[in-house]
């Protein structure tokens, strides 16, 4: 299959790019960067979706990459807004297979007690304004007929950066422990299993709608952090005091100090297998050795 990917780049997109080409499919990239095969001008998007069989939509400023002032909050929120809003309305006109486009669990809202699935409702604070508003511009693609599917992707581990390693200096300092009282749930998920959940999704033809890019066994920020100190063979039992994540990274430590509980239901319904369902081996296979003196967690 041809498959136009925004993103692919980026994180998340580097890896699922390699995947899909190892498995025959072809991918061609939406980038700024020289030598892409088509930039986001109006008129090489249109090109890219009418030359292609699907759209996988992964682009988006970085939720973690700098403090939420207002101004960055609105480049949050138009750099998946309007761009997918954008592409939904050539995919509603080109009609391809499918449409896949990237969200996150922070649709959810947080809670400590409540589990949520993709049945559950959305939430109330920025995260889940932004993903609702993300999610709804692929509209046009679903009133068009196009097969459409949003992944909820979770706290992901694997070669890059994003939430986990904004915790990671303090283990390898060896101050690293629980962020604020630690019960907060942490619904995360390996690389190479959101990559597969991806494919699973674009060659699946009955699939539709919402599914959570998460591992069926999130854990708390407790568990996490003996998990972290256990891989790294580190300490891991001296808290690190909210105020202290607060004053370093503004309201963005908002996701980290809280939390929600997010299972993979829909996917699992499916049929969709996960490789790395536990937080210690998934996070010693992202760390990619298993002795104690393996240099580095690679996280996302």
């Amino acid at each position: 299959m041809k498959i136009l990917m925004t993103g692919a780049t980026g994180f998340i997109g580097s890896h699922l790019s390699r995947r899909l080409e190892g498995s025959g499919h072809t991918v061609l990239a939406v980038s700024r960067k020289p030598g892409s095969a088509f930039d986001w001008s109006d008129a090489s998007l249109a090109r890219g979706v009418r030359e292609t069989e699907a759209v996988i939509h992964l682009a988006g400023e970085n939720i973690f990459d700098r403090r939420w002032s207002p101004r960055q909050k609105q480049l949050l929120v138009s750099s998946r807004v309007e761009t997918t809003r954008k592409i939904a309305a050539l995919v509603a006109a080109r009609k391809p297979r499918c449409f896949l486009s990237s969200s996150a669990i922070g649709w959810y809202g947080t809670s400590e007690t409540a589990t949520f699935d993709e049945r559950s409702p959305h939430g109330s604070d920025f995260m889940a304004d932004l993903c609702v508003q993300w999610e709804d511009s692929t509209e046009a693609a679903v009133e068009a007929g196009v097969r459409t599917c949003r992944v909820r992707t979770g706290i992901v581990l694997g070669p890059g950066g994003g939430a986990l390693s904004k915790m990671l200096p303090f283990f390898r300092l060896g101050i690293g422990g629980p962020i604020g009282s630690g019960r907060q749930w942490m619904s995360w998920v390996h690389l190479e299993d959101l990559c597969a959940l991806y494919e699973f999704l674009l060659e699946n033809d009955r699939a539709n709608g919402a599914f959570n890019g998460t591992a069926p066994n999130p854990v708390t920020n407790k568990e996490m952090s003996r998990a972290i100190g256990r891989v790294l063979h580190r300490p891991s039992a001296l808290p690190v005091p909210e105020p202290m994540l607060r004053l370093t990274l503004g309201e963005v430590a908002k996701v980290l100090v809280s939390g929600q509980r997010v299972l993979p239901r829909r996917a699992e319904e499916a049929g969709f297998r996960f490789v790395h369902p536990e937080i210690e081996e998934a996070l010693r296979d992202a760390l990619g050795k298993k002795g104690p003196r393996e240099a580095g967690l690679r996280t996302g």
